[in-house]
């Protein structure tokens, strides 16, 4: 047994032995998740299994950082490659790697948050001199979303679609409006 494995129960052994394949660790708090992923990943590294093959995703960036820590500590430089992020993180990373490949886009994009989304929405509200009281926010963040969730692209919504966009929007704002 490699230093990496010391200290682990029989599941923790199991799961940090295991090799081939992906592998899905679910546990309560505090039983040992992170201590069994990271030296997995160490265990691989270890086995000659190239870094940027081992992929490992956790929920907040709190828990990624203290993963990354652990196994730079138990691999070095071997863990410089290992893919290891939280769910946005490595999905920006996928989007901004892959996104080149489709026409007219750019990777070079921003990810706004539910606040840099409201602002944005007050400018272009305040530039197109629309008052926020006969158009609120809400309404409009909930037809932009159901449009994302239409997988509307931007030129369909610009186009016929954006009449009918801001016919729904009007709509809704039916009860503010004078």
């Amino acid at each position: 047994m490699t230093d990496t494995m010391q200290g682990l129960n029989k599941e923790q052994l199991d799961a940090v032995q295991t090799i081939n394949g992906p592998m899905l660790i679910l546990a309560g708090a505090g039983s040992g998740k992170t201590k069994v992923l990271t030296c997995r990943i160490a265990h691989l590294l270890q086995q000659g299994v190239r870094p940027y093959r081992i992929l490992a995703i956790t929920f907040t960036n709190k828990a990624a950082a203290e993963m990354r820590e652990r196994v730079d500590r138990m691999a070095g430089a071997a863990a410089r490659d290992v893919w290891l992020f939280t769910f946005h993180a490595f999905c920006a990373r996928l989007l901004r790697y892959e996104l080149e490949n489709l026409n007219g886009y750019a990777n070079n994009f921003a990810i706004y948050d539910t606040s840099d989304s409201k602002n944005l929405i007050k400018q272009v509200l305040k530039e197109m001199n629309l008052d926020e009281k006969r158009f609120p926010l809400p309404a409009i963040i909930s037809h932009i979303s159901n449009a994302k969730n239409a997988l509307l692209l931007p030129d369909a919504i610009m186009s016929s679609r954006w009449q009918k966009f801001m016919m729904l929007i009007r709509k809704s704002c039916r009860p503010t409006m004078p």
